[in-house]
């Protein structure tokens, strides 16, 4: 089988979201993205230095591509995100997509952040066998295990009490900035984040079409944000499933505020302006390691394990 390997186009959105949700159908990831994110993904992305698609033919086999940070900090964690149409798998050509990608997200990091130490980072769902053993033979070690939560919105789920001091709001596009630089600080010694820049910020929430603000709250302690959650609903999840999710995106306390039942009190709005407003379902990742007590949290909220991802990591050579 002769493979045509080249940068990804714009133009291969639509074989790029058809090739991801035959996979899907096949692995059961619960990871369902249309058009409209593939886009938003290659807008982001440097296209022509950062990304493949294997041909075979007409048809796409694979793609790839390489996802950058705003603002690395200490080492650079390249994510690699890419997959091989189940019809053309267990030819070899997982094993030298990886590698390629590698490479790209090599020569990308050293003319932007030379000197800085470079992980080159990918996500396989803990029962894909088959992606498992590729990343794992391919030398990428388990870095770190984030849950797939999910709760099932109803009259059943206990409300927290807001606690003494606090005020629970709804977010307000005119505190974007200010639950920007809260959720920074929050989030500042959390394993594997960065800041978020303005322009970042504005492409996951406040610019974003799956941003929900009418769902998403603010806990104020003396008239300033302490806490948040921020949600998003992703369209092609209830075009493909039936279900109306609510993907709870962000939840932080600023540390001096943890332990209080902030974060319980902002979650629980969540979850039952959620069900009010049609929801059928929430969902979350959190770091199975988080050390703040984030998994008991949801735990006690109502959520369950749905599934679990690997993020496997491969320091590569400058």
């Amino acid at each position: 089988m002769e493979l045509v390997w080249r940068p990804l186009t714009t133009a291969d959105i639509p074989e790029v979201a058809a090739l991801y949700n035959a996979a899907e159908a096949v692995d059961d990831t619960g990871e369902l993205l249309s058009e409209e994110d593939f886009a938003e993904s290659f807008r982001e992305a440097d296209l022509p230095g950062g990304s493949v698609a294997v041909l075979a033919g007409e048809r796409l086999a694979a793609y790839g591509l390489v996802v950058l940070r705003d603002n690395p900090v200490g080492t650079h964690r390249v994510r690699l995100d890419g997959l091989v149409h189940p019809d053309f798998r267990r030819r070899g050509i997982g094993m030298r997509l990886l590698p390629r990608l590698a490479e790209l997200a090599r020569a990308l990091h050293v003319s932007r952040h030379p000197g800085m130490p470079l992980t080159a980072c990918t996500m396989a769902e803990s029962r894909s066998a088959g992606h498992v053993a590729l990343v794992e033979e391919l030398g990428f070690q388990a870095d770190r295990h984030f849950h797939e939560l999910e709760v099932a919105l109803g009259e059943s789920l206990a409300q927290a009490p807001i606690p003494s001091g606090y005020e629970i709001v709804p977010f307000s596009a005119v505190r974007g900035e200010e639950v920007r630089l809260v959720c920074n600080a929050a989030f500042a010694r959390h394993w594997g984040s960065v800041e978020r820049s303005p322009q970042e910020w504005a492409a996951s929430f406040t610019d974003s079409p799956r941003f929900v603000p009418e769902s998403s709250f603010l806990a104020l302690s003396q008239g300033a944000v302490v806490g948040f959650v921020l949600a998003r609903h992703y369209p092609v999840v209830e075009e493909m499933t039936g279900v109306r999710e609510l993907w709870i995106g962000d939840v932080g306390t600023l540390d001096e505020h943890r332990g209080r039942g902030v974060a319980s009190a902002l979650l629980s709005r969540t979850l039952a302006q959620a069900g009010e407003k049609g929801y059928q379902r929430a969902g979350l990742s959190v770091d199975t390691a988080n050390p703040t007590g984030a998994l008991g949290l949801y735990e006690r909220a109502g959520f369950g394990v749905a599934r679990t991802w690997i993020d496997y990591g491969l320091p590569v050579a400058l």
